[in-house]
């Protein structure tokens, strides 16, 4: 298992109660005097530029979710789309189902063949409609012209740098009008700390939260 998918594997299974002992293993992991190791670090590394909460008063308006099936019913139908991290295309296709996208662009460092032909077997018969893109999320986002896009679904590092970094450029990305939206808002990993960082330090407010018993939460952001 490679050093990205170990990371993730352990931050996915681990219960919030265990974080300070899974804080202590996964440092024993993946030593911080080395160079994976103060990669990894940076998963469990809480920025102290990341406010405590947001404001009560950005939250007024937040509307809960049951699952990320019905975020899906609240966002733009026949849109540009982007999912970044799609693994094997199990949500990109309920993104293509629910929301029927015009385009729908799947980028994804795929490290399993598996999952990459999954994918494209998944949307073999979509033809220009849907995008598979084999590159680094923050690269792909970089090369978006702006405002081009209707929403994002941010599924890739978890990792807080890496987030903030993607949820920097999205809002350079998507149109105004648009949704900037992610999976595993979850206290474990690096998402919660880059989405408030983010929404501080600029005009993108929480509208969505799902609320999955397994929680790993998905989220939706937009301009007021």
């Amino acid at each position: 298992m490679s050093l990205s998918r170990a990371k993730r594997a352990i931050t996915e299974s681990c219960p919030d109660r265990l974080y300070p002992l899974i804080t202590g293993l996964y440092q024993t992991a993946f030593p911080p005097n080395t160079t994976e190791g103060a990669a990894a670090a940076t998963i469990l590394d809480r920025k102290q530029a990341v406010p405590e909460s947001l404001p009560a008063a950005e939250l007024e308006d937040v509307e809960i979710l049951p699952h990320r099936t019905h975020l899906l019913e609240q966002l733009p139908t026949s849109g540009t789309v982007a999912e970044f991290g799609t693994g094997d295309g199990s949500f990109a296709e309920s993104i293509s189902r629910i929301t029927r996208p015009e385009t729908l662009s799947l980028v994804d460092r795929w490290e399993s063949d598996e999952d990459r032909q999954a994918v494209k077997r998944r949307f073999s018969g979509q033809g220009d409609t849907v995008r598979l893109r084999d590159a680094e999320p923050i690269t792909v986002l970089r090369e978006t012209d702006t405002g081009s896009l209707d929403w994002v679904y941010i599924n890739s590092s978890h990792e807080y740098e890496a987030t903030l970094a993607e949820l920097r450029e999205s809002q350079l990305a998507v149109a105004d009008d648009g949704y900037i939206t992610g999976d595993d808002y979850k206290i474990v990993n690096g998402v919660i700390p880059a989405v408030h960082q983010f929404c501080s330090e600029s005009d993108w407010r929480l509208a969505y939260l799902t609320l999955e018993t397994h929680g790993r939460w998905s989220y939706a952001l937009r301009k007021p």
